[in-house]
């Protein structure tokens, strides 16, 4: 009993199982290449665009540097000025990239969304049955992933411990309102209650 990318309805990306719902208008390989594009943009984004005048920057800012050096303190040591022009060339390398992009901004580029789709928990994956449905495994997944939620919030977030608290928070600005005790209670009772057949299907534990 275990499901993985070759599994009908589900794909693998960065180590991660997913499961496309059957009635998405969009196909596995679809939504797989949406995911892979996505990531690659953000890369993309990330890296600092480099321009030929930053190279003009750096020579710049390094001959500053020598130029200020010899000027006011008449350094001539070749072995000093070469990596004085060298610390001075990474700081106009940078400066130049910095004051272009915010004066022209970034090249606008196409956003790419991710199509989609449902991650499978790793306990979810290895237990289902091997001719499990991608909307089965959707089902399980989501149900699993709200009860742990619940869990979570009812044990380890800040709670106002009544609605009369949480009010008077709100009114004097001294606290952040939250979800009363009873709220995360009563979501707690009804992810657990919907998480039961799940746990019980696949074998899985249930806490508390």
């Amino acid at each position: 009993m275990a499901v993985d990318g070759g599994t009908p309805g589900c794909f693998e990306h960065g180590a991660r199982l997913y499961a496309v719902p059957s009635d998405s208008a969009f196909s596995v390989e679809e939504t797989r290449s949406s995911y892979t594009r996505s990531d690659a943009a953000r890369r993309r984004g990330n890296r600092p665009r480099v321009h030929w005048s930053a190279f003009v920057g750096g020579v710049l800012g390094g001959a500053f540097i020598d130029f200020s050096a010899w000027h006011t303190s008449r350094l001539t040591d070749g072995t000093a000025l070469a990596m004085m022009f060298g610390l001075g060339g990474v700081v106009g390398f940078a400066t130049a990239i910095g004051i272009r992009e915010a004066l022209v901004g970034r090249p606008h580029e196409e956003q790419v969304v991710r199509l989609p789709a449902i991650q499978i928990p790793g306990d979810i994956a290895r237990s289902a049955p091997d001719d499990s449905t991608p909307d089965e495994l959707v089902l399980w997944s989501v149900l699993t992933r709200r009860y742990r939620a619940a869990r979570v919030a009812l044990d380890e977030l800040p709670f106002q411990s009544n609605a009369a608290d949480a009010s008077t928070a709100s009114r004097t600005g001294t606290l952040t309102p939250a979800l009363t005790q009873a709220d995360a209670e009563l979501a707690y009772v009804v992810a657990r209650h919907d998480y039961e057949p799940v746990a019980e299907l696949l074998g899985l534990r249930l806490e508390r």
